[in-house]
């Protein structure tokens, strides 16, 4: 079980790559939404082209930015735990065996 400060910099970690995700959705909606205004907003594809609509679409971009950094840095920190219980867990051995070795 990892200590408190362990688990303090997992969550700020988790909180900073929700940031990050955010910024990139914003980014990814804005770029794409400037996009498909210019290309689309021409007779009868208009009335897509609200606002109510473009707040819609750049807050899902918005969402789906988060979750996707999210799930990676939830991959990565599982990762990265999994490689720290192995390494104390080789060391463990190693102190056990080399106790029973004298």
């Amino acid at each position: 079980m990892p200590s408190e400060e362990q688990l303090e910099a997992l969550r700020t970690q988790l909180w900073n790559a929700g940031i990050i995700g955010s910024l990139r959705g914003t980014l990814v909606g804005l770029v794409s939404g400037l996009y498909l205004n210019y290309k689309y907003n021409k007779g009868p594809n208009v009335r897509f082209f609200s606002t109510p609509y473009k707040f819609l679409y750049l807050i899902s971009w918005n969402v789906a930015g988060i979750i996707f950094t999210t799930d990676i840095a939830k991959t990565k920190l599982r990762h990265q735990i999994a490689i720290e219980d192995e390494i104390k867990r080789d060391t463990y051995l190693q102190q056990e065996l080399a106790q029973a070795r004298r």
